[in-house]
C-alpha cells in the first residue's frame, strides 16, 4: 500500500511540474502564429505566465485586418485534464453595433478530456445570456441565447435571423 501511494505521490508531483514549468507564454504565441492563415491578429497585448496560469491584457483583435474588438483581460488555466479560458470586458468595434450590442461582460470557455469532442462556452453580454457548445469533429457551433430587453427592443432584425424556442430563447446553430 505504500509503494502505490508512493507512486501515485511522485507522479501527481511531475505532473504539477510539468504544467508548472510548461512555457504557457510559447503555447500562447504558437496558436496566435496557427490563427493568423485565417487572418485573426492578436496585437498591442500585455502576456504573464503565472503558475498555472496565463494572463493577457488589453489586447486588440483583427479580422482581416479590420479592428474588430478590445478585450480588457483574459486568463488560461491549463490543466493536464481541464482547461479554461476566461475572457472579461470585451468591447466589440462600433462596425457590429447595427447587428448586435457592443459590450460582452464574460465568456468562459472550457474543456475537458472527460469530453474531448466538445468545447463548452458560456458568458453574459448586454446581448443576454447565451452558452454555446463547439463540437470538434462534426465543426458544430450550437449557441442558445437568453437576450436581455435591450436586445428584444432594438434588436428584432438579428433575433429574426435566430431559431425561437418554447421558452423564450434563440437558437443558431452553424458548421464551422
Amino acid at each position: 500500500m505504500v509503494k502505490t501511494g508512493k507512486i501515485f505521490a511522485y507522479s501527481l508531483f511531475f505532473v504539477l511540474s510539468l504544467m508548472y514549468l510548461m512555457p504557457k507564454a510559447g503555447i500562447y504565441y504558437f496558436v496566435e502564429e496557427q490563427i493568423r492563415p485565417y487572418a485573426v491578429i492578436i496585437n498591442n497585448e500585455t502576456v504573464k505566465e503565472s503558475g498555472l496560469g496565463l494572463n493577457i491584457t488589453d489586447a486588440v483583435v483583427f479580422v482581416k485586418s479590420i479592428e474588430s474588438a478590445q478585450v480588457a483581460s483574459i486568463q488560461v488555466k491549463l490543466f493536464a485534464l481541464f482547461n479554461a479560458i476566461d475572457i472579461k470586458d470585451i468591447t466589440l468595434s462600433s462596425v457590429a453595433s447595427a447587428v448586435i450590442p457592443l459590450h460582452v461582460q464574460e465568456v468562459h470557455i472550457r474543456y475537458s478530456i472527460l469530453n474531448p469532442l466538445e468545447v463548452t462556452i458560456d458568458g453574459e453580454a448586454d446581448a443576454g445570456v447565451f452558452q454555446a457548445s463547439f463540437h470538434l469533429l462534426d465543426r458544430l457551433l450550437s449557441v442558445t441565447l437568453v437576450p436581455s430587453e435591450n436586445m428584444l427592443k432594438e434588436y428584432k432584425s438579428t433575433l429574426s435571423n435566430l431559431k425561437k424556442s418554447e421558452n423564450g430563447e434563440y437558437i443558431y446553430e452553424t458548421t464551422i
